[in-house]
């Protein structure tokens, strides 16, 4: 699948889950800050024909051509080769997000995306521009470099990874007592909850296995669907595109958002 392609499919994605999220809300406020979130998801596609040319999965199959993957994915089961490399970009995924809520220049960027008080669909492509790059000199090259993974494993990976469109929607749907298996809108909105229970939970990009194993699993109670968002947003897309040097210059103080003294703090009497 190409790039373009993909941005093709992601806006048929993003379409249908606005269609549905018009249906059964976990939040009443529906206004989303399209804008802004179609702004960031322009500069990351940007930053990803400028400075890397790929995605995830895009950038195995060039390091495989290039003779590289240690293991050899392609002599298992379909199957089980998708599955490992399912496993293994998703664990990247989960220790990038961990990072990015535990340093300091990692959530100057990463707090763009939790800054959102309306989250909905278009909040997954919510991200500072510079992160898909960073992430293509780190978990993206290391699951690279590590396994050799034909088109139709990247395929289905490709396709499990629509899922992130899924759970940043603003559906209420959630998956009760097996929520430990795959991400849903109701467990991943607790990630970006302004509630302080749940600022060091559920981390999990799809698979909250890695959740479980960790001590961060927060299994949401029936009905949980918290507010979201941080005190400090971006009101044009000027600001989206120089959101952490913003911050900076801001140097605005206070209780970050999961995050390590950010310059993003949590809205006053919701936390």
């Amino acid at each position: 699948m190409s790039d373009y392609s993909g941005y093709v499919l992601m806006a048929s994605v993003i379409v249908g889950l606005f269609c549905v999220e018009r249906l059964r809300p976990a939040s009443t406020d529906r206004n989303g800050e399209w804008l802004n979130n179609g702004a960031a998801w322009v500069f990351t596609a940007a930053s990803h024909t400028i400075l890397i040319g790929s995605l995830a999965a895009s950038e195995t199959a060039a390091i495989n051509a290039l003779g590289g993957g240690l293991i050899d994915l392609r002599a298992l089961p379909l199957g089980g080769g998708a599955l490992i490399y399912l496993l293994a970009m998703d664990l990247g995924e989960y220790l990038f997000h961990r990072a990015q809520h535990a340093i300091p220049a990692l959530w100057a960027m990463h707090s763009l995306h939790h800054s959102d008080r309306s989250m909905n669909v278009a909040t997954t492509q919510r991200h500072f521009w510079l992160e898909p790059a960073i992430k293509s000199l780190t978990i993206w090259l290391v699951v690279a470099v590590a396994f050799h993974a034909n088109g139709t494993i990247l395929g289905i990976y490709v396709l499990f990874s629509f899922g992130h469109f899924l759970t940043h929607s603003n559906i209420r749907l959630g998956f009760g007592a097996f929520s430990w298996m795959f991400n849903s809108p109701q467990y991943h909105r607790l990630r970006h909850s302004v509630q302080p229970e749940h600022h060091n939970a559920n981390f999990a990009a799809l698979l909250p296995i890695f959740d479980v194993i960790s001590g961060a699993y927060h299994r949401p109670r029936p009905g949980e669907f918290p507010a979201t968002g941080l005190e400090d947003a971006p009101r044009s897309p000027i600001e989206v595109l120089l959101w952490p040097v913003r911050g900076l210059l801001r140097r605005r103080t206070g209780a970050s958002h999961s995050g390590p003294s950010a310059s993003v703090s949590i809205p006053a009497g919701e936390a």
